[in-house]
């Protein structure tokens, strides 16, 4: 009698089980690959590599607006909805990965002016400090990236501000897929470390 409710209360575990088993295959099946992507550094010239270290800038890690800063790659729809992909994604944190070409674009732009560029944690007290906080980074497939960013420069030691911007950026996507939307959004990265290289020039 007891293996006789043992086997009835088997067959109705397997019963409610299967019904949850092929529920999470229509959830966890996708018929396309992921694919991820990173931001991508500006390329370099010749005479841009191989600076003398002499003023050095540290780059703080970007803040990235919660709204993005998430692994799946984030579009938007119009100006209210924005579209959250299942199979296109970032390869590894969004904010380490602009902060990481931050820190290229800029030591290629201020190497002929012997400026060393390099990340806050590896920083000196000598070191100006730049902070750049994010305020919007999203875009249309075949459409354009926005990168809307404020962003300030500190001189060393005391941290004073002595440069502070505001920079509206716009990229124009060249084709409807992510690899267009990924490459418009290096070029935004590119322009705004542009901005920024310009105006550190200036306060030396």
């Amino acid at each position: 009698q007891p293996m006789k409710h043992a086997f009835s209360a088997l067959k109705i575990l397997c019963a409610l089980s299967l019904p949850v088993l092929a529920l999470s295959g229509c959830l966890f099946r996708t018929g396309d690959p992921v694919t991820f992507y990173t931001l991508s550094p500006m390329p370099q010239t010749a005479g841009q590599t191989g600076a003398v270290p002499g003023t050095l800038l540290a780059v703080l890690p970007v803040a990235i607006p919660t709204v993005v800063d998430r692994p799946q790659i984030v579009t938007r729809a119009d100006d209210n909805r924005i579209l959250i992909s299942d199979t296109h994604y970032w390869g590894g944190s969004l904010g380490d990965n602009f902060t990481r070409v931050l820190v290229a674009n800029l030591g290629s732009l201020l190497a002929a002016k012997k400026v060393n560029v390099l990340s806050d944690a590896h920083a000196p007290d000598e070191a100006y400090r730049l902070s750049v906080v994010v305020g919007q980074l999203d875009g249309r497939l075949a459409d354009t990236v926005r990168l809307n960013a404020s962003w300030t420069l500190k001189e060393p030691q005391s941290q004073k501000a002595l440069a502070v911007g505001h920079s509206v950026i716009q990229e124009a996507v060249a084709g409807e897929g992510y690899d267009e939307l990924v490459a418009a959004a290096s070029r935004a990265v590119a322009a705004l470390s542009r901005e920024i290289a310009a105006e550190f020039e200036k306060l030396r």
